[in-house]
């Protein structure tokens, strides 16, 4: 036996090793690919997360923003005075605030409604004018509801004796 090969062995282990280097260049290919595929892949997913990403911290910041504006419509309603009867309590710092309170003090002590002569009295005493207490009073029972006219408190005059001197 000799170990020359036949010219038939020798092309087809050279077609053997040229197919084998083709099935790894193909492998080595679809390999390549596969891995570009793959980045590809992973590239568009981290592009579809950080949208995702974008799109819930813009759907966040809306709703932080829609509710800070209910909040402030919220604190804006609960800084409100009270209405009744048609008619809303005025701020207290303010002039005609100010009448009100006289309107309450006064009905208060006595223990019903004030009357206008009473508490223009008592405005004037504190430098508010005249028409202004005139119309808050009037807005003043509306929102109290009272009906009718007020009278004045009357105010006994101390006896001196009840007997006539002689």
């Amino acid at each position: 036996m000799s170990d020359e090969k036949t010219p038939e062995q020798v092309a087809a282990e050279k077609l053997a090793v040229q197919e084998r280097k083709a099935a790894e260049k193909a492998e080595a290919k679809a390999k390549r690919e596969a891995e570009a595929i793959e980045k590809k892949a992973a590239k568009e997913a981290a592009k579809l997360q950080k949208k995702e990403e974008a799109e819930a911290k813009k759907a966040e910041a809306k709703a932080a923003k829609e509710q800070a504006k209910l909040d402030a419509i919220a604190a804006k309603e609960a800084a409100r005075m009270p209405e009744q009867n048609g008619v809303r309590r005025p701020k207290p710092e303010g002039l005609c605030g100010r009448a009100w309170a006289i309107f309450d003090a006064i009905s208060a002590k006595h223990g019903a409604p004030a009357s206008i002569k009473e508490s223009l009295e008592e405005a004037a005493l504190q430098d508010l004018k005249e028409g202004n207490v005139k119309a808050e009073y009037a807005r003043w029972r509306k929102f109290h509801g009272i009906t009718g006219r007020v009278a004045a408190p009357v105010v006994e005059a101390p006896v001196a004796d009840a007997l006539p001197q002689a």
